[in-house]
């Protein structure tokens, strides 16, 4: 068990449904359930990994940090379809885009360490 808040993976995340959330915001109307589900996937990646935090053993922790990762993965997937049917412009998902490759980048050296 360990305090969340001082994993920087999820500053990371954190980061990460904060500026999804504010791109949203600002994003072209009607695609309200594409929306919906970026928000909820992006907010689930720091959830899942403080959900993660607060288990008991190694094992535990790693099978919440493997769906924060899925979820990092959705959520890549809707900025994609975000971009390409132009809800996002190209440089915004672009940032958003290389924003969730870093954090899969350190969900994936975290889940080495834990599983070791």
């Amino acid at each position: 068990m360990q305090d969340f808040t001082k994993l920087r993976v999820w500053h990371e995340a954190h980061a990460f449904a904060v500026a999804i959330d504010r791109a949203l915001a600002t994003a072209v109307k009607g695609r309200a359930d594409l929306t919906n589900q970026l928000r909820r996937a992006a907010e689930s990646i720091p959830a899942n990994i403080a959900e993660g935090a607060g288990q008991v053993t190694d094992p535990q922790f790693a099978r919440f940090l493997a769906v924060a990762l899925g979820s990092t993965t959705e959520s890549t997937n809707h900025l994609m379809l975000a971009r390409d049917t132009r809800v996002l412009a190209s440089a915004t998902a672009a940032d958003l885009l290389a924003h969730a490759g870093r954090i899969r980048g350190m969900l994936i050296n975290l889940l080495k360490r834990v599983n070791t």
